[in-house]
């Protein structure tokens, strides 16, 4: 046999080989899968346990911190403890340069809304000039409290009344050597426009607010604090009468030692006061899955003061980040809810505060009065702490999964 036809029977042998090898594959994958690789056999699914547990506050506080309170509704007067400080300044880039011309006569006019307080008590108040630049978005009660903010002696306007209608527009004479100060061009020697003051005297018991410059905004401009200024050459002619309303405005706020019941905690608009509430989340485990939490505060109707400026009694509560400093708090708050058929018991949602204590460190909560309303009037909330009786303290229920 020749050398060639033994290679060709050789070849001829490895093809058939590889062909039955190739068949014997493709006949193998035809079969049924088995039951472990079969699709429908259920999977080896991890089992989860689900658990309910409530837990108690095991700490609270309460804090003051100062905002500013620019809104729309500027309050002034006094009630109980409150005291209400306004401010106002006619924008001088608006008012006439005109430095040899007197002033004959010059009223503030205000239109005020509703009140609370003593009914029959009194509602007054002085105009004071301010000698310190301020602004509206930043002043607070520490900023007018500082020495030299304003002339205290010397009076450059007054009002007196009762608690009046809920909307009532006055007229107050103003010092008319303050106000052709406005009119006058600033020197190194002169008093330049930061505006005037009101303060409520020692004898009001009432407090009021006024519609503040830009609102109502679909209203009349006839409802924003308004200057009235009748001016004229020294020889008396001519003489004219202007109004102007373009101002800046605002109020702050203060009531002292107004957390003295040491069984709550105080949540305080136009001040404000804040308060903190810790929870020991520790029985959840690490990486458990929060399904869902919720706190529950029992309000104090003794003490809770919900007046006539805010129609909604509300307030918010985000995570502490800081075991200092309270300000700093997740930017994600969330809203209370009351529950229906009750006067001051709310629900809050806290899942979000559990989930990051659960993978972080535990600084509690922050809770802060309705952002709405905090900066339009004195509304006060009361909520029962760790120190209240069992059935009042603050409890969390939480739901949780673990492997089981």
């Amino acid at each position: 046999m020749s050398e060639s036809t033994t290679r060709g029977r050789a070849l001829t042998f490895a093809l058939a080989a590889a062909g039955a090898i190739l068949a014997s594959a493709f006949t193998g994958c035809s079969d049924e899968p088995t039951a472990a690789n079969a699709p429908i056999v259920a999977l080896p699914l991890t089992n989860l346990a689900v658990h309910d547990t409530t837990i108690v506050a095991t700490g609270s506080s309460t804090f003051r911190q100062r905002i500013a309170t620019n809104s729309s509704v500027n309050l002034i007067g006094r009630s109980r403890n409150y005291t209400a400080i306004a401010l106002i300044q006619f924008s001088p880039s608006y008012l006439p340069a005109r430095d040899t011309a007197l002033v004959f006569s010059a009223n503030l006019t205000l239109r005020f809304e509703t009140w609370f307080g003593d009914s029959a008590g009194q509602f007054s108040f002085n105009i004071y000039r301010v000698s310190i630049p301020w602004g509206e978005s930043t002043v607070t009660w520490d900023t007018v409290q500082a020495p030299g903010f304003y002339e205290q002696y010397t009076v450059r306007g007054s009002y007196s009344g009762g608690a009046g209608k809920d909307t009532q527009t006055v007229t107050i004479p103003l010092d008319t050597a303050m106000v052709r100060q406005w009119l006058a061009t600033p020197t190194s020697t002169t008093y330049s426009n930061d505006g005037i003051i009101l303060v409520p005297t020692a004898g009001c018991s009432i407090i009021r607010g006024f519609n503040e410059y830009g609102y109502p905004t679909t209203d009349s401009t006839s409802y924003f604090p308004t200057v009235t200024i009748i001016a004229g050459s020294p020889s008396g002619n001519p003489v004219d009468t202007a109004s102007y309303t373009i101002a800046s405005d605002t109020w702050t706020g203060n009531i002292d030692n107004l957390a003295t019941n040491p069984q709550l905690i105080y949540l305080q608009s136009g001040v404000n006061y804040r308060s903190a509430l810790s929870f020991d989340v520790s029985l959840v485990p690490r990486g458990a899955v929060i399904n869902s939490a919720s706190l529950l505060l029992t309000g104090d109707p003794a003490t809770t003061r919900v007046d006539r400026f805010a129609s909604d009694s509300s307030f918010t509560l985000a995570t502490a980040l800081s075991p200092s400093d309270r300000t700093s708090v997740d930017v994600y708050a969330v809203t209370s809810v009351r529950q229906p058929g009750t006067l001051l018991t709310y629900t809050i949602d806290m899942t979000r505060p559990v989930q990051i204590w659960n993978k972080q460190a535990n600084y509690g909560v922050t809770l802060t009065p309705n952002v709405s309303y905090s900066a339009v009037s004195f509304e006060l909330l009361t909520f029962f702490n760790e120190k209240a009786p069992p059935a009042l303290r603050p409890r969390l229920k939480i739901k949780y999964s673990i492997v089981r």
